[in-house]
């Protein structure tokens, strides 16, 4: 190589420098641009940063241990780290030993490697290191997503701070705005980057996010005062997503309590022939024809109809277009039967009903269940200490019912129906009485002052959700010209590029035979917890599919995470159900089967071989299982199928998860009872293998 081509253009110096005086002197103490295209920390260089940052927490864990005064100490408190159940503890551990906990003199480990010269270290990775040990907790609020893995946020326990500009590519992957995320933050030459997990702040209410954040900081006897605040979380923000989870439960628990979820099934024996009934009921102008569900046809039923309730007022979540259902009735030869979701329209079906067809027919049973009660029976106990009394205030309250819509013109989408359905809605909501607005709607609320602040949280709430929607859909509509109708021009930003969905995984052909036999995932992350000796209790199992579920904003997201972690369930239960479930059916499903996946293979984890073979096997032992239980009518014996389940408890939290969201979705995405009998087995299936897969890896090392 010539002696030329080892000299280089630095602007920092204004001349050609010695490629090694540019490596040596770069940032430290040669200020480098961010336009130089030799510095690793530019922002054009982050896949080079990447590199640079994964020997560097290499090296960082090594001179930890090695210079630890009992190291063997050290490691039991690493591997207690590695093995928690929280997400998060093994980062807290690590960067609280590294950056916070001080000697006897005071000193960091990292700072005492830095008065040690950082010996081991080559200039690159001191800077790196110096960036690190600035990292400090920060509540963030995302306000603008751009190309490039760019995001725009601002620190709210810092609110008189300038916005900072993060370089972070998972960030920008699932970045919405106004979405808040408490988060380790250190600054880089030029820009900011998260350093380690995050825990995403909920929506709770009439809550902002910082009040959340300190409220529970307080109860669990911590200081408010912003820089004590994020020493205080540094320490203990276990204890806090801990508290953070249990807050959000006990107010799911409380909407629960309020919701009126009850079925409602009542048989007639008809009096009079069918088709004076049929005739009878088809000339009331709230009666519509409807199909009837193969299983229904199974019980002897020959037609469906759905029974409409009157026009409610605008504020009421009915769909523009669309009229409330009060309920179905199902036409058999000598009995009919009412079905209906919530306590006072299924009774006011009942009166319907009988008021049209009066001695025609004879009630012969009626069963009312409670599908809330029994939800709230089944949810996990709650360590109600560690939640503050004022978060539990004003729970979120639900009207669960159904619509009818008419069809959608020829040609056009369901997902292109979707997005005008939810178009409409916010239209509508411009003239909602707001219960948290004084019942005011946002129209009159943004000429209140006394009410605006409360309407920019709630927009903020409306325009994180709506990007959250289109995320997970792939729409591109804008939500913009909302606030600018409400004059809320103040919290305007441009949304989020179009984010395109995961990359399609390798075929077998690009793997080698070492990868096929075991993927393993990205050798980077710790292996996947040991499960405990006895299966899960109904409350791990619940806070382990939380917790998994709540480390992403979308399915999309989360798949793409197990998949980099070595799990190919998602393909392979796709192969297994191909010609048993339609793509609408599976798309229902995912969700559930990831949750299922998450709860033992946590985020952040590597995941252990599942053999395919073995799976496809268990899905059909397990179908012949459940469509033996089915047939043979008795509930009891399809509640042992749950329990045959390696993870019994997780088995049933799932099962019931289906169910409550099959009652609930719309007719079209509604899967019918042999759909859910294929996806109860799957699941089943999924949970035994990856049990037993987890097991094996545990024995092995």
């Amino acid at each position: 190589m010539s002696k030329a081509s080892k000299q280089r253009a630095c602007p920092a110096v204004g001349r050609e420098i010695p490629a090694t005086e540019c490596v040596a002197k770069r940032h430290h103490p040669y200020a480098c641009p961010a336009t130089c295209p030799h510095d690793p920390f530019a922002p054009a260089n982050y896949s080079r940063f990447l590199e640079l940052e994964g020997r560097l927490d290499h090296k960082a864990m090594n001179y930890l241990l090695e210079h630890a005064p009992d190291r063997a100490a050290m490691q039991k408190a690493l591997q207690l780290a590695a093995h928690h159940p929280s997400q998060h503890a093994m980062h807290a551990w690590c960067s609280w030993q590294l950056f916070f906990a001080p000697d006897a003199d005071g000193r960091t480990c990292c700072q005492r490697w830095e008065q040690a010269g950082f010996a081991g270290l080559k200039n690159d990775q001191q800077v790196g290191l110096r960036a690190k040990m600035q990292t400090r907790i920060a509540l963030l609020e995302i306000h603008r997503v751009g190309d490039d893995a760019q995001v725009e946020v601002v620190d709210l326990l810092a609110p008189e701070a300038p916005p900072m500009r993060f370089q972070d590519r998972s960030l920008a992957g699932v970045a919405v705005r106004f979405a808040c995320v408490l988060a380790w933050i250190c600054p880089l030459p030029h820009y900011w980057r998260l350093n380690g997990t995050a825990v995403f702040i909920p929506e709770m209410a009439q809550f902002p996010a910082e009040e959340i954040v300190t409220e529970i900081v307080r109860h669990l006897g911590g200081p408010t005062e912003a820089e004590a605040l994020r020493r205080w979380l540094a320490e203990n923000l276990v204890r806090f997503d801990d508290a953070l989870q249990a807050t959000y439960q006990m107010r799911r628990m409380r909407m629960l309590a309020g919701l009126d979820a009850r079925f409602g099934k009542a048989v007639y024996e008809l009096q009079a022939p069918f088709a004076a009934c049929r005739q009878r009921l088809d000339e009331l102008p709230d009666v519509e024809m409807d199909d009837l569900a193969d299983a229904e046809r199974q019980e002897g039923f020959a037609e469906a109809r759905v029974w409409l309730a009157e026009a409610e007022p605008a504020n009421k979540a009915v769909p523009a277009g669309g009229r409330a259902v009060l309920g179905r009735v199902l036409l058999g030869q000598a009995h009919w039967r009412l079905e209906g979701f919530g306590g006072e329209r299924f009774a006011d079906l009942r009166s319907r009903f009988e008021q049209c067809l009066g001695d025609s027919v004879r009630m012969t049973g009626e069963r009312i269940d409670d599908l809330s009660a029994r939800l709230a029976a089944k949810e996990p106990s709650v360590n109600e200490s560690i939640i503050p009394p004022r978060l539990l205030e004003e729970p979120e309250k639900i009207l669960m019912a159904s619509s009818r819509m008419p069809m959608p013109p020829a040609g056009q989408t369901l997902a292109d129906t979707e997005l005008e359905l939810m178009q409409a809605a916010d239209r509508a909501f411009l003239e909602a009485q707001i219960p948290i607005l004084d019942n005011k709607t946002p129209r009159e609320a943004a000429a209140d002052p006394a009410l605006r602040p409360r309407l920019i949280r709630l927009l903020k709430q409306h325009v994180c959700r709506h990007d959250e929607r289109n995320l997970a859909t792939g729409h591109t509509a804008d939500i913009n010209w909302l606030l600018r109708e409400l004059g809320a021009t103040e919290i305007i930003f441009d949304p989020p590029p179009w984010r395109p969905p995961p990359a399609e995984p390798m075929s077998d052909d690009d793997l080698s035979d070492e990868e096929l036999l075991d993927p393993g995932g990205d050798p980077n992350l710790p292996p996947a917890p040991a499960l405990p000796g006895t299966p899960l209790s109904m409350a791990a199992a619940a806070k382990r599919m939380d917790d998994g579920m709540a480390a992403f904003s979308s399915a999309a997201e989360a798949n793409e995470a197990l998949y980099s972690s070595g799990l190919t369930l998602i393909d392979d239960a796709f192969n297994v159900t191909e010609d048993l479930l339609s793509d609408a059916e599976f798309s229902f499903m995912m969700p559930f089967l990831l949750q299922a996946s998450l709860a033992l293979v946590p985020p952040g984890h590597r995941a252990p071989a599942v053999d395919a073979t073995a799976l496809e096997r268990a899905f059909h032992e397990n179908l012949d299982e459940l469509e033996a239980a089915m047939g043979a009518g008795s509930p009891d014996k399809l509640i042992k199928f749950p329990q045959r389940c390696a993870q019994p408890n997780l088995m049933l939290l799932v099962m019931n998860e289906i169910l409550q969201a099959g009652s609930t979705a719309p007719k079209k995405l509604r899967p019918g009872p042999q759909a859910q009998g294929v996806m109860f087995a799957l699941v089943r299936a999924a949970v035994d293998e990856l049990h037993n897969a987890l097991q094996r890896r545990s024995r092995h090392f």
